[in-house]
């Protein structure tokens, strides 16, 4: 089944929106959420998430991934985090965390977060400067 999307960024997309509300059948659901991230924030989240393994490939004593650091970023923000083992038994990799379903501000706090862990741990970002 499609599922149709509407921004609503024009009078007629409101229009249009508002249509298919007063016609959809007894039952349908809408969701409204806010814009996603950019790609901008995207391309900065994942440059550093790198930096960050590169130069701290070990936390607690854990081998760091840039995937699991972002596990750990979300999972600090409150994002559920679910974690299984490897075929062989030698480790752990997430599940189910996608940030390609933050919204614009929920970006921006992950990347602070980022930038206050890595001052902690005294890592500098080269990406920093760039806009969040």
């Amino acid at each position: 089944m499609s599922r149709p999307l509407i921004i609503l960024n024009t009078t007629a997309n409101r229009e249009a929106a508002a249509k298919w509300c007063r016609t959809a059948p007894d039952g349908t659901q809408v969701e409204f959420r806010e814009k996603r991230r950019t790609d901008d924030q995207n391309r900065l989240m994942w440059a550093e998430l790198t930096t960050l393994a590169r130069l701290r490939p070990i936390h607690n004593g854990v081998k760091m991934s840039p995937d699991t650091y972002k596990c750990m970023f979300m999972h600090a923000l409150g994002h559920e985090t679910r974690f299984i083992p490897t075929m062989d038994g030698d480790g752990v990799f997430p599940l189910g965390m996608r940030s390609s379903r933050l919204t614009i501000p929920e970006m921006s706090d992950l990347i602070e977060l980022m930038h206050a862990f890595a001052a902690r741990e005294g890592v500098t970002l080269e990406h920093r400067e760039q806009a969040a």
